[in-house]
């Protein structure tokens, strides 16, 4: 997958539009970076099954505000990324924020510790976890803990700290299986730090809090597999922390290589064989967000049938797939897809949906895609065609004289080698680049190199020279 590809879908894919901001003219550009979350209007009522709010929860959803809009870390603070106002029309408002900032009233090497409720009412007499982490070149990593109990006023103060780049706290409190953490910072060489956490109630039960969710999965066709990546992105619109209990998303049955990056907080997913995800973490107030990547191993079909599951209390989910000309996709349920070029010029399908409440629960997703290109050369210019970087294209010209190579002249034949030579750099390029798969890597170095072989039959030349490769 190119990277401008992966990042946004990691960053701002999820933020989905609505359907008709989904169906552009065709010679608009898509930003699957840069969408925003469904409104109010566009997707109406909550999931079914889903608590009563006592308004809308899709208008407190995150919306793009355009260019001059500071945008919201999906690594930061969980507590305070909630959907901006709320309660101007009966909904619930933002969660209070969390707080850790410097302050030169107190000492160096001291952080002041707050714990607080939802509505910033102190938490007597609560277990509080300062964690230590210290990183240098000399020792390495070296992590330790102190833990503390507040006093009546939800308070506590850590003393005599060290300071300095290479050391890190975090503020954490476990609460009936949750787990409330501020982010990770460093003291301040004068004064001190003052902080703040809010600790909420706990429920395993999803039909206890109030949870939205979004989905985004994105297919990337290879030589010899399918690569997927999948987010979700989940809205806690209430005053419960949600902490899941035995959440598995199905995956296909011959799913592998699941893997994701652990942000700095507990939600996640842990892979399941031959079953799927499964999603973890405290669901705070706020928003989260989940991804993981997949694969599925292809074997040349034309058309590919995918399933996949969907958690919960899912509002909106959107598939894209990159495409070359005569490919389709299609969604069971699904709007037809649109087509979209993306930044480089590369066709990218998307197909999205809004539940409504009158609708069942979105329990999984049926994909195909169909009109695969089949080549004579196998997957390697249906790769090409489908927005690949290397010129497989010139490679497919080059076997195509084969024939009449060993009747060229020495000084043809010395620039022919050298267009077979520039092709197999180009293919070491693609193939570090992470462009094409092992076996395409193989199948076509090995021709390209038997072919550089021939043109030194019959001129004379006693020792061809070995082929350029470039290095890591």
């Amino acid at each position: 997958m190119r990277p401008e590809l992966r990042t946004g879908l990691a960053l701002g894919m999820l933020l989905l539009t609505s359907i008709a901001q989904a169906q552009p003219a065709a010679t608009a550009t898509a930003r699957p970076a840069a969408t925003a979350a469904p409104s109010a209007k566009a997707t109406g009522a909550l999931p079914p099954g889903h608590p009563t709010t006592g308004g809308d929860p899709h208008a407190q959803m995150p919306v793009d505000q355009g260019d001059d809009e500071p945008q919201a870390n999906p690594h930061a603070d969980p507590h305070a990324q909630a959907g901006r106002g709320g309660s101007a029309d009966g909904g619930p408002p933002p969660p209070p924020e969390d707080v850790e900032e410097p302050d030169l009233s107190l000492p160096a090497g001291t952080i002041t510790v707050r714990i607080v409720d939802g509505d910033n009412k102190p938490l007597p007499k609560t277990e509080v976890t300062l964690g230590i982490l210290e990183n240098s070149v000399a020792k390495g990593e070296n992590r330790k803990r102190i833990t503390k109990t507040t006093d009546d006023r939800g308070f506590f103060r850590f003393d005599g700290l060290a300071t300095g780049t290479g050391i890190a706290y975090r503020v954490t409190v476990v609460k009936d299986l949750a787990t409330f953490a501020l982010m990770p910072f460093q003291l301040p060489d004068k004064g001190g730090m003052r902080t703040e956490l809010h600790v909420y109630p706990v429920t395993r039960d999803i039909e206890k809090a109030v949870i939205v969710m979004q989905s985004a999965v994105f297919f990337d066709l290879k030589d010899d597999r399918v690569q997927a990546e999948q987010a979700f992105m989940i809205y806690n619109f209430g005053r419960t922390a949600w902490v899941p209990d035995e959440l598995v998303v199905p995956l296909p049955e011959a799913a592998m290589a699941v893997t994701s990056q652990q942000g700095m907080s507990d939600v996640g997913i842990d892979p399941i064989e031959k079953r799927g995800v499964r999603i973890r973490g405290t669901f705070g107030p706020g928003r989260h967000e989940i991804q993981f990547r997949w694969q599925l191993p292809y074997s040349g079909e034309d058309t590919l049938n995918i399933e996949v599951g969907m958690p919960p209390h899912m509002a909106s989910a959107r598939v894209i797939a990159t495409a070359a000309t005569s490919m389709r996709l299609e969604v069971a349920g699904f709007p037809a897809s649109v087509t979209q070029p993306d930044g480089q010029g590369q066709r990218v399908l998307i197909s999205e949906k809004q539940m409504a409440r009158e609708e069942p629960p979105l329990k999984n997703v049926k994909i195909t895609l169909a009109g695969i290109p089949q080549t004579g050369l196998p997957k390697t210019l249906m790769w090409a065609a489908s927005g690949g970087t290397f010129l497989l294209l010139a490679f497919a010209i080059t076997l195509g004289v084969q024939a009449g190579s060993r009747r060229k002249k020495t000084a043809e034949l010395k620039s022919y080698r050298d267009v077979l030579l520039a092709d197999i750099e180009e293919l070491e390029r693609a193939r570090l680049a992470g462009d094409i798969g092992p076996k395409t890597y193989e199948r076509a170095r090995r021709e390209l190199t038997s072919e550089l072989a021939r043109t030194f039959a019959g001129t004379g030349d006693k020792k061809a020279p070995a082929p350029a490769t470039a290095t890591a």
